[in-house]
């Protein structure tokens, strides 16, 4: 998500258009310091409101008035108090600098994204904000009264425009960044003196205390004391008093007490096309039906943490797995999609800052058998579980893992167990996940057990190619070990596999393939037992290399398996890959990346 340092910067700053003059029926009218006292007001400008710390006022304006009636404006000379609870730390920093909770809390879909962008922990408890406030100027406007400044219209529609789901996102969080999420209705001028702290804390101080005194309150160590009030501390008197002057220039902005998402201020038809931008943002992958629930079955949804950013992984497996729970960077945790830790360990898979799971690796029969993650850095977690059954990769274009929804099924041995999961994915994170144009084959191979392995481990994210093939047959495929050539760095042209199977067979073979030569297609047979018979055909005029049992005996089955040209006409090649092993080659998927 983009970010920008600077606060009001902009290469064409719209020049400001009030509208009517709202110092007309005041006693500012005549006022030389009316342009002033604007942009004190923050009249018709936009709030940043996606940092938990606190709004940050820009002084661009992003809204015009259009109404036929002037907005409301008052002139009083009142002395507030007031007291509000608060229990996040966000709701707190925001009520402690003078908005009420209902502004605080007005936060639309695309601000909601942009504040779980920043990860920073927003603490629950229960604080006291105790307000003192004169008064001296209000102004109320309508919503209906209020259209985007043309600059901020056409921000959106370029960003509109944009050629990808994900550089449309970055461009329109960019124009909030740029323009403000928020812009306020109804505003209190003033000075003001607020004191926060914790209620176990609050509930130790005297019952009568000194809530308007300036000294008194900064004594207070565990609290928070913030002024407002313009001309500097040298001018301030120690105590709040409604009878004292106060020029004008000096008021602050003391109280927010409702503001308006600036989405809300754009035509209906570009609030409709960013409503349908946002319903892109999540997509749900692999497409399985996870409900219904009952007495049996246990549903969990990540989907309220779906902003979010993954740190770490928690999964309690056995021969199945059984429980995971999410943490994110925020310090966050997702429910715990929690079924029956028993016979099995727990274990723990970490991100780095910047690093997102972008694949799936997924062993399942009627029940999740194992997971492994792939990560953008293109590390491989390890395999969780067991490998029965059959493999699928489960990935998403320009996607970035952010939850799953799961179903949990009870098995009278073995208690509660995953039965299904699929994973939610976020296309607002990064523009292009690596290797997401590979192309995974089916899983060919008997589905009995064995031991997983997968070779993006050794080829992460890089373009190296197959430059040998070793092979340890005889009646089945006892073993299949690549080596690659890493053109990026010629001092190690000798990257080896481990070796997926065993140290049996009567014929050890080794093919050296020639510079540019890429193997284009692979064929071969299987049994109950294992991989019998593999054929390897490269591009270079369709050469084939057989290994395995010629004429299998008993019962098998034939696989064969290419990728599809790409957009240019040229084939893919094979690049890697990954299935289950014992003595023998059990299992296979082909992996395949553009030449």
């Amino acid at each position: 998500m983009a970010r920008r340092d600077d606060n009001n910067a902009h290469p064409n700053p719209p020049e400001p258009n009030p509208g009517p003059d709202i110092f007309a029926s005041t006693s500012l009218e005549n006022s030389k310091d009316k342009d002033a006292l604007l942009k004190n007001i923050g009249y018709l400008c936009g709030i940043r409101v996606d940092n938990n710390d606190g709004p940050r006022r820009l002084t661009r304006q992003v809204a015009e008035f259009t109404g036929v009636n002037p907005p409301f404006v008052q002139e009083v000379n009142d002395l507030l108090t007031e007291t509000i609870a608060t229990t996040t730390e966000r709701e707190t920093n925001y009520v402690h600098q003078g908005w009420s909770i209902s502004a605080a809390s007005t936060i639309c879909p695309w601000t909601s994204s942009r504040i779980a962008a920043n990860n920073q922990p927003n603490a629950a408890g229960t604080w006291l904000t105790r307000r003192t406030l004169v008064k001296r100027f209000s102004v109320q406007v309508s919503l209906t009264d209020l259209a985007a400044v043309s600059e901020f219209k056409d921000e959106i529609e370029a960003a509109l425009r944009r050629p990808t789901v994900f550089q449309q996102f970055e461009a329109v969080y960019r124009a909030l960044h740029e323009w403000g999420d928020v812009v306020p209705l109804v505003i209190d001028m003033g000075v003001s003196l607020t004191f926060t702290d914790l209620e176990a804390n609050m509930s130790q101080l005297p019952v009568i205390a000194k809530w308007s005194d300036t000294d008194y309150l900064t004594t207070i160590r565990t609290g928070r004391t913030t002024r407002q009030e313009g001309g500097g501390h040298t001018y301030w008197e120690n105590e709040l008093k409604a009878q004292r002057s106060i020029p004008p220039l000096d008021w602050c902005q003391i109280r927010i007490t409702k503001v308006a998402a600036t989405i809300k201020i754009l035509p209906p038809e570009l609030q409709n096309r960013l409503l349908w931008l946002y319903a892109k943002r999540l997509s749900y992958n692999p497409a399985v039906t996870i409900g219904p629930g009952c007495h049996s079955r246990r549903i969990y949804d990540d989907s309220p943490h779906a902003s979010k950013q993954i740190s770490s992984v928690t999964i309690y497996a056995s021969d199945w797995v059984r429980s995971m729970r999410l943490t994110y960077m925020d310090q966050t945790h997702s429910t715990k999609h929690q079924g029956t830790e028993k016979y099995g360990s727990e274990y723990e898979f970490v991100l780095t800052e910047g690093e997102h799971i972008t694949e799936m690796l997924i062993w399942r029969n009627d029940w999740i058998c194992g997971l492994q993650f792939i990560t953008s850095f293109g590390r491989c977690s390890p395999h969780f579980g067991s490998s029965d059954d059959i493999s699928t990769v489960e990935s998403i274009k320009g996607g970035v893992l952010v939850g799953v929804i799961s179903r949990i099924r009870h098995d009278s041995d073995q208690g509660y167990i995953f039965c299904r999961i699929q994973g939610i994915w976020r296309h607002d994170t990064i523009y292009e996940a690596p290797k997401e144009n590979d192309i995974f084959s089916e899983y060919f191979g008997p589905k009995n057990k064995g031991r997983p392995f997968n070779d993006r481990a050794v080829v992460r994210n890089s373009d190296m190619a197959i430059s040998r093939i070793e092979v340890r047959c005889g009646s089945a495929i006892d073993s299949l070990q690549f080596a690659y050539a890493d053109n990026t760095n010629p001092r190690n042209n000798n990257i080896l596999t481990d070796r997926h199977g065993g140290l049996g067979g009567s014929k050890q073979s080794s093919v050296v393939l020639r510079s540019g030569e890429h193997v284009v297609r692979v064929s071969g047979k299987y049994n109950n037992n294992s991989i019998i018979q593999l054929k390897f055909v490269t591009n270079n005029d369709n050469t084939k290399y057989e290994f395995g049992a010629a004429q299998p005996d008993g019962e098998s089955h034939s696989f064969s398996a290419s990728p599809p040209e790409d957009n240019e006409g040229k084939r893919f090649r094979l690049q890697y890959i990954c299935g289950k092993c014992d003595n023998y080659l059990k299992g296979i998927m082909f992996v395949w990346t553009p030449i």
